[in-house]
C-alpha cells in the first residue's frame, strides 16, 4: 500500500493539526463520559491489540530477512 504524498502547504499542515486535535477532544469527551471500569477495560483491550499487532508486524518483517 502507496503512502500519500506528504503535505508540503503551511494550509494543509493546519488542516491536519486541527483534525487531530478535534479527533482527540471527541475521544477524550467520550472517555469522560463512562464509567472507570469500562475506560479500564477499553484500554486495556485496544493496548492489547496494538501490541499483538506490533508483534505479528516485527515477526513479519524478521522473516522477511
Amino acid at each position: 500500500m502507496a503512502l500519500p504524498p506528504p503535505v508540503t502547504s503551511e494550509k494543509g499542515r493546519t488542516v491536519i493539526l486541527f483534525a487531530a486535535l478535534v479527533a482527540m477532544g471527541i475521544l477524550i469527551g467520550a472517555a469522560a463520559h463512562t464509567t472507570l471500569p469500562v475506560f479500564l477495560t477499553a484500554s486495556a483491550a485496544i493496548a492489547l491489540w496494538l501490541l499483538a499487532f506490533g508483534a505479528r508486524e516485527g515477526l513479519t518483517r524478521l522473516r522477511r530477512r
